[in-house]
This record gives structure tokens, sequence and C-alpha cells, in this order.
């Protein structure tokens, strides 16, 4: 759904409206801290596997992002997944998520946005929202973290959520990063929480073109979880 990768360098090509590829992909839960620019459209897809308990889950085949750069400062977005469930053998369409990003803070040294989502279908809706933040560290360094809620409408299921995102350009196409994340259920009596990591890369193909990988597992669950991804810049 969220990443940091190339920090100093996409930063300073910012700034300087060289405009270059910044996705919220490939970290799990990691957003970007940069709304996309003004009158520019992206396309974020990536395929997502994931076993648990001794069972293959549903996976994406993809899970797709559309981001549209409204303002200068307000993005626009939209998802969905294609799933295929191995168990009960059949395809579907996860429920159409809408929602937006909004830039607070826009600094050489420190990077703040709001991000939203929603989405709504015949059995429950569940609308989500975070702070996401950004800060490069050295040269090829970079911070980034996010603390956010989930408002799940089915059996109460709300959560808190947190992640922490480190990474480091290798050159200026290749970065890799590592990336920790949770979620706190404080509404069931025994207060599920939830840890996992994950770690991987991207790799700009072109100043509008990126590839990227990741796998990750849960630190206190039995989970494993992989994706591939592919991202597109679209600028008018």
């Amino acid at each position: 759904m969220k990443n940091y990768l190339l920090i100093t360098l996409l930063l300073f090509c910012y700034y300087i409206n060289a405009q270059v590829i910044a996705t919220d992909r490939p970290s799990a839960q990691t957003d970007n801290s940069y709304s996309l620019y003004h009158k520019s459209f992206q396309i974020e897809s990536g395929l997502m596997y994931s076993y648990s308990d001794g069972e293959v889950n549903s996976s994406s085949i993809p899970n797709l992002l559309f981001r549209y750069g409204a303002f200068d400062k307000i993005e626009f977005r939209f998802s969905s997944d294609v799933l295929i469930s191995p168990v009960e053998k059949e395809i579907s369409i996860s429920p159409i998520q809408l929602g937006t990003k909004i830039q607070l803070l826009r600094k050489e040294k420190f990077q703040l946005a709001f991000l939203s989502m929603a989405a709504f279908n015949s059995i429950h809706q569940f609308t989500s929202t975070k702070l996401v933040g950004g800060n490069p560290i050295t040269k090829n360094f970079g911070i980034g973290y996010t603390i956010g809620h989930l408002f799940d409408s089915f059996k109460n299921n709300n959560s808190l959520n947190y992640s922490i995102f480190l990474s480091n350009s290798f050159n200026s196409k290749l970065t890799g990063f590592m990336e920790v994340y949770g979620d706190w259920k404080y509404n069931l009596g025994d207060n599920n929480s939830v840890i996992n990591f994950d770690l991987g890369g991207s790799y700009l193909l072109n100043d509008k073109m990126q590839v990227d990988a990741y796998f990750g597992k849960g630190i206190q669950n039995d989970i494993y979880f992989a994706s591939v991804g592919f991202s597109y810049l679209f600028i008018k």
C-alpha cells in the first residue's frame, strides 16, 4: 500500500521540480510522506502472496493503487485488489477504497502528510487514517514512520497501527529498506497485538518507472508474505 526509497535523491529532485517517481510501495505499511505532483497520475501495482498457520491465504493478483495530484499538496486515491482464494478456489474483488493524502509539512529535513482511505460493502465498512512522516538522516540514509487508526464496523474490530521504516540508497537507482510495523486491536478482550517486519528494495528503470520487491514475516505470529510490483508516473 506504502516507501521512502531513494530518500535523499527524491527529496532533492522534488524541490527543483525534476519530477521523479516516488511511490507508496514497496513497504507493507509505511507510505511516502509526499503527496503526488500537481496534475500527475500514478499507477502502483503488485502481486501479493501470504502464508500463515500452515495455509496459503488469499493472494492479490494484483493489488492496484491509482493516485492523482489534484492540487499542489492534495492527491486523490483509488485502490482495490483482485483476490484469489486457494481454499474456496474462487476469484473476487476486494471492497473499493477511496481516499486522499494531504501534505501538511514539506521541509528539506522533515515531511509530514495526512492519509485517509475508506471502503464500504454490504457487510461492513472501514476507514483508516494515519500521519506519515519522513526525515533524511544522511546523504543516502533516511527514516520514515507512521501512526494511525483503523475503524472497522465488522465485530467492532478497531485497531491502532504504527510503523518504522529505514532506507538506504546504494546508488541513484537501487535502494533497500527494512520496516517494522504493528497493529493493536484494542476492542478485543485479550487486546490482540501483531508485530511484523519486512525488507526489500526498489529499482528505478527510469524517472517514471519503478520495479520493487519485498519479503516479510511475523515476529510473534506465524505469517510469511512477499510481493513484487511495478509503478508508473504519468505527467501532464
